[in-house]
Order: structure tokens, then sequence, then C-alpha cells
């Protein structure tokens, strides 16, 4: 009998063994599942701003639950420029999006409805001047199959170099050269270094910057990329409605001022009619004995003689 438990144990031993060693690699795989086939990276200092722009592009693999969110850690002197998720249409679509401090590191997390994301940070990370230098860790929450990396070469740069070098470069239609990069298999959460050097006599950047604007406060997700009504646009408005309201109560002050003067002016009008009533005609005295005449008389009261004038 106790032959026939010892052996009963084992066996539940044995099938449990068993079982957790089918499940545990099924339950790894799960929670590893989700991966990026293909990250694209382009690094961009004082491309429309003096400082460095960090993009990250890329698509959730297939088996990614959805929605899904997404962490990223940027420097602490970094700054969101983008949040975005690229809805079936093609069209990116911004995302809100939260900073999370955790010591020194700083973490955006946005939630994507959709494979497809982007994501930009401005970093203050360029040692000046004119000698210029920067260092960029890319670094990523999630593996990524292949990871292409694209470092671009300021405008009215020179002695530009990159470590590690480049695999190769290429040039843009508005005249960049960009040193492009290749990295396969890289793990969820390790940091790939890059550091260039330059010389650079101006503190322009090399294009003027397009402002996108804020992120709503909720309601319908805002359209990536969308363009911010222009500050000039406004201030004309506001001084077209600032003279449209001058002149409307310059109308206004002139109509009370009309409508008060003119009761002073029939009131005016009218007393100096009044007032203008035919002068008495003079005393006529008789030129003969002196006597006054009355109004109407032809001759002397007194003596008869005709009156003059009468």
């Amino acid at each position: 009998m106790r032959l026939i438990g010892a052996r009963h144990r084992a066996g539940r031993v044995t099938l449990l063994l068993l079982i957790l060693g089918l499940t545990a690699p099924m339950a790894l795989s799960a929670a590893a599942a989700v991966s990026i086939p293909v990250l694209n990276v382009d690094i961009w200092p004082e491309h429309d701003d003096p400082r460095v722009l960090v993009i990250y592009r890329g698509e959730l693999s297939s088996d990614a639950p959805l929605p899904y969110t997404l962490s990223f850690e940027i420097p602490a002197s970094g700054q969101v420029n983008a949040a975005a998720y690229r809805a079936t249409d093609g069209s990116l679509i911004s995302a809100q999006y939260e900073y999370r401090q955790d010591g020194s590191r700083l973490w955006v997390t946005f939630t994507i409805p959709e494979r497809g994301f982007q994501f930009e940070y401005y970093a203050d990370l360029i040692a000046r001047r004119p000698q210029r230098a920067f260092t960029v860790g890319v670094v990523f929450p999630l593996p990524v199959g292949v990871m292409r990396v694209s470092v671009e070469q300021p405008m009215r740069s020179s002695a530009f170099t990159v470590t590690p070098a480049a695999g190769g470069t290429t040039q843009t239609t508005l005249g960049f050269t960009h040193h492009l990069y290749t990295v396969t298999g890289w793990p969820a959460g390790r940091v790939w270094t890059v550091r260039a050097t330059y010389r650079k006599a101006d503190e322009n950047p090399s294009i003027p910057r397009v402002v996108r604007p804020p992120q709503p406060a909720g309601g319908s997700p805002a359209p990536f990329g969308a363009r911010a009504t222009p500050l000039w646009v406004w201030a004309a408005i506001a001084a077209a409605a600032l003279g449209v309201a001058s002149i409307g109560a310059f109308l206004v002050l002139q109509r009370r001022e009309r409508s008060g003067r003119a009761p002073a002016v029939a009131a005016a009008q009218g007393t100096s009619k009044r007032d203008r009533r035919p002068d008495a005609s003079p005393p006529v005295h008789c030129t003969n004995c002196g006597h006054r005449a009355r109004p109407g008389d032809r001759f002397c009261g007194r003596c008869g003689q005709p009156l003059r004038g009468a």
C-alpha cells in the first residue's frame, strides 16, 4: 500500500511538472509576443529648433492587443512635440499623453487604438559653440526586429562625424545629408547610442519651425500636423473688431449729440422769431405847433397842419 501511494504521488508530481513545462513557455511567449517588426528613428539636430528632434515611427506586431499603451523614456530636458497613432485611412491622429518622473528619468505614456504610431520629442543635448557635439540614446520598450536610424547633418555645418560610423548616407530632396544605420534583433529596453560632432557658425536652425496646435483637452482628437492659426491673424481680427466698435461708439455719440442739440436750436429759433417784432414807429410831431400826433393821424390835432410822414 505504501508503494502504491508513493507511486501515485510521484505520478501526480510528474504530471504537474509536465503541465508547468508545457504552459510556462506559452505564458512567456504570450507575455513577450508584442514587438515592433520595423522601427524607424530620425535624429535631427538643429532641424527647425536649436535642440535635437528625435522621431520614432513604427507599427506594433499583428498580435498586439488594442488599444495598446506605449511608454517612452526621454531625457530630463525633453519636451514632447507629438504623440500620435495612424488611422485606418493612413492619417496621423494626435493622442493624449502623460509625463511621469522616475528619479532622473522622464517617461511619456500614451495609448493608441491602432497599430501604427509616431512619437516626437525635442531635447537640449547640443554642446556649443562653434564646435558642437551631442549624444542621443535610442531606447524602445518592446523588442525590435529591424531598427533603422537616420542622423541628419544640419544645414551650413561642416566636419560632421558620427560614432559609431554610419553604414551609408543619403541626400534628401531638401538638400540634407542623412547618415544611416541598420540594427537587427534589438532587445526591449536596451539603449543604442550615437554621438555626433560638427562645426556651425550661425545659431539659426536649418529650416523654419512649423508649430502644431496644443493637444485637445477632450472630445475628438485633433489631426496630427494641423496648423495653428497664426498670431497675426488673431491680432488683425482683434484690431478690426476694435475699429468697428470705435466707429459704432462715435456714431452713437454723434446721434445723441444731434438729438440733444435739436430742441435747443428749435428753442433758440423760436425765441428769436418771437423777438423779431417790427420796430415801433418814432413819434410824429407837428412842424407848425410841435404837438405830438397820435399814431394814424394825418393832420395835427391842435392846429390842423398836415403832418409829415403821415
